[in-house]
């Protein structure tokens, strides 16, 4: 776990959520394994018991993990995604199992033209857009892209990517930018994938796949951000 906490650019609570992750991607901790107290992290990672905590928090609104009152903290298995996670909400066609985020790749990019995006959130010069290329735990690929206002995530841009690795961006947004996210409205469709799109999220060509669009609003209702997301129809189905 501690060559993570190695990487440049990182926050502590990062290396140390990122460390997790890796364990549980090496195999090293499988579905339903307790990890180590949090006592015991702290020395496993070398880092303060409030940083443990975060780390954990964060892996659990992700659903990567599942932490219960005198049982600790286990690597999420069957059990169902949490009310923390609104647009990953899928399950296995095969066994109706949640399909959680096993590994991803973020980039944070700001770009000029428009679309969809624009026409929600409104003109402006230019939207900070988050990227993921994720593969979830039975190897099923899928993307998503959010757009947002720059004006609302100051230093954004100048982040390290690997800081939203594994994490449920609404309550970060929440935590570092103070923006509460009341609600969001979902459309969802079928489509076929162009080869731009496919290569850009590192997806087949072949199958269909669901496309939902979340538009999330605050308590004002107010735009806070517009998502894309895409997944193949072939091994999964959606539970809103």
């Amino acid at each position: 776990m501690q060559v993570t906490l190695r990487q440049a650019g990182l926050t502590k609570r990062t290396a140390a959520r990122l460390a997790i992750v890796n364990a549980i991607q090496s195999g090293a901790l499988r579905p339903g394994d307790k990890l180590p107290s949090e006592i015991k992290l702290t020395g496993i990672l070398v880092v303060s018991l409030g940083t443990v905590q975060a780390a954990l928090r964060q892996l659990q609104l992700v659903g990567t993990i599942v932490r219960r009152r005198g049982d600790g903290s286990r690597v999420a298995s069957a059990e169902p995604l949490g009310q923390s996670v609104w647009h990953f909400r899928f399950v296995s066609k095969a066994d109706g199992k949640p399909l959680r985020i096993a590994n991803e790749k973020v980039q944070i990019d700001e770009i000029g033209e428009g679309g969809e995006w624009s026409r929600y959130l409104g003109e402006r010069d230019s939207y900070v857009r988050i990227r993921r290329s994720v593969v979830l735990y039975d190897g099923t690929p899928a993307g998503a892209e959010m757009y947002l206002d720059p004006a609302l995530v100051p230093g954004l841009l100048d982040m390290n990517a690997n800081e939203l690795d594994m994490v449920n961006i609404r309550p970060y947004l929440q935590e570092r930018f103070g923006i509460v996210t009341a609600g969001a409205t979902h459309i969802a469709r079928t489509v076929r994938l162009d080869r731009r799109t496919a290569e850009l999220f590192e997806l087949s060509m072949d199958p269909d796949y669901f496309e939902i669009q979340a538009k999330a609003y605050s308590n004002e209702n107010q735009p806070v951000y517009y998502q894309r997301i895409l997944i193949s129809t072939d091994v999964c189905a959606l539970t809103f």
